[in-house]
């Protein structure tokens, strides 16, 4: 059986191929019995030795090809060219394993998994003609709005779990675009409550209060330039779902607050009070912010700001996340040294 499985949910499409993999057979037979491979360096050879074999000591084998379909795009993931020489065509490895993949022996399933897939491609056209006894394609497509809230509830309860419709929706306000972000954070949620609906409170001590304290090791790691440290804070930000210019959006407001923070510590305001004019109720939060407030100097906090807003600017001409908010990183060693602890 031939699956093709294209789309950006990333985490559906592996929640499928572990179906697959479970379908093979015991945990300690899937070496033997399971090959993954690059489609953009794919040869003829080596997919028909992974795949017209029979398996060893069980009923199936699976083969799992990544990036093929874009192979056989004929530019991989560099893009697409404007058109190709039938010689070309001819030689792309990928529209000579089209064949095989007709040959399959029934033992064998062969997962070719793609982010994208053009309608056009004449492998993916070749697969469709198999009909549906011999394959099956599909799309998967990260849920958004109503749709996410209904798959965390989904999660939740294949967890064990349950969670209250209004907890879901928070989870899905903060919890980042990630599903696998997401996942874990209802793991956690899951044992956290245990056998009670997981509510809002929940996920505002778990999951808002995670990525707050991210939030802060990150900005006050920049502003203590510390390079390294903030790399790191971004990379886990930013794997948890974060996109760059939504994160420079957070950091900015967080470093808005610090000096205001900064304001009303010289006004004398007392923190309990700062609540209402920063927008949060958090004890943690203020107690941060305070400590942050004392230890950076005005000077710093302007600073920081202003590489923040030519972040943006070049986050908005082009450049991608990781390489804008390495460059900020590393900018952060001009800012003024923080005060002596």
């Amino acid at each position: 059986m031939i699956y093709v499985f294209t789309g950006d949910d990333d985490f559906s499409i592996a929640q499928a191929v572990e179906r697959l993999l479970e379908a093979v057979g015991p945990e300690e037979l899937r070496e033997s019995n399971v090959t993954r491979l690059d489609g953009a360096g794919l040869t003829v050879d080596t997919f028909g030795a992974a795949a017209m074999v029979a398996p060893f000591l069980t009923d199936r084998r699976l083969v799992i090809v990544r990036g093929l379909l874009a192979a056989a795009e004929g530019a991989g993931r560099r893009g697409r060219r404007a058109a190709r020489t039938v010689a070309e065509e001819r030689e792309n490895p990928a529209t000579k394993i089209a064949p095989l993949l007709a040959q399959l022996p029934p033992s064998t399933d062969v997962v070719l998994w793609d982010e994208t897939a053009n309608a056009s491609i004449p492998l993916l056209a070749a697969v469709k003609e198999l009909g549906p006894e011999a394959a099956t394609v599909r799309s998967f497509t990260s849920p958004r709005g109503e749709q996410l809230t209904a798959w965390i509830a989904q999660r939740a309860e294949a967890k064990g779990a349950s969670i209250e419709p209004r907890a879901a929706t928070r989870l899905a306000e903060v919890g980042g675009a990630s599903l696998w972000g997401l996942d874990s954070a209802l793991e956690k949620l899951a044992i956290y409550a245990g056998d009670s609906p997981i509510t809002v409170d929940d996920v505002d001590i778990l999951v808002s209060g995670e990525r707050e304290a991210s939030v802060f090791e990150l900005t006050d790691a920049l502003m203590a330039r510390q390079a390294d440290r903030a790399l790191a804070a971004l990379d886990s930000l930013l794997r948890a779902g974060a996109t760059g210019l939504g994160l420079l959006a957070t950091v900015s407001t967080h470093v808005r607050r610090v000096a205001l923070a900064q304001e009303f510590t010289a006004q004398r305001l007392p923190q309990a009070e700062w609540g209402a004019h920063i927008g949060s109720r958090s004890d943690f939060f203020l107690r941060k912010l305070g400590e942050q407030a004392r230890r950076f100097s005005s000077e710093a906090v302007r600073a920081l700001y202003g590489m923040l807003l030519e972040t943006d600017l070049a986050l908005k001409s082009g450049s991608t996340d990781e390489l804008a908010l390495a460059e900020l990183a590393a900018r952060t060693s001009l800012l003024p040294a923080p005060a002596q602890r």
